[in-house]
């Protein structure tokens, strides 16, 4: 038998093509690796996100709640305390969990009421250390906030 008599049938274009074939393949499955740790990221970022906005949240509801439980302690404001505590509960109410762009622009808005009230219901009872610190505590807890507007303004 010569060298003639066997025939060997190797598409040389197949072997050459399976180098571009596990590129391609291996291409695949780093773009869907990325894909799925960019969604855990996206997650993990807003859980961090949402946490840190609505600390301050509940922490303005619990000051609501210690201020409306302790009212007749302020008996020389205590109509125009009640008044504001009224409004800052509805500033804060009125706050969505969603996470669509209106929600957050809304929830942008209701906050800044909220700490401007904030701001005058602690001047009103002399109890302005409740909000001095505040965000260093947020910061201290949560890490750095997320903000659209200038930090140094929040309080």
């Amino acid at each position: 038998m010569s060298v003639e008599d066997i025939d060997i049938d190797i598409d040389t274009d197949e072997v050459l093509n399976l180098e571009q074939e596990q590129y391609q393949i291996g291409y695949q499955e780093g773009v869907e690796e990325s894909a799925k740790q960019q969604y855990l990221e996206g997650k993990q970022f807003g859980y961090q996100t949402g946490f840190q906005r609505f600390l301050i949240v509940g922490y303005i509801k619990g000051l609501i709640e210690e201020w409306e439980g302790h009212i007749d302690n302020y008996s020389d404001s205590k109509s125009v305390l009640s008044n504001h505590l009224q409004q800052l509960k509805s500033y804060v109410d009125n706050i969505s969990v969603n996470n669509d762009e209106t929600s957050v622009a809304q929830f942008e808005l209701q906050l800044k009421k909220a700490r401007n009230k904030l701001r005058v219901i602690c001047q009103l009872v002399k109890e302005s250390w409740k909000i001095n610190n505040l965000d260093t505590l947020v910061e201290q807890v949560v890490g750095s906030m997320q903000v659209s507007e200038n930090v140094d303004e929040m309080w």
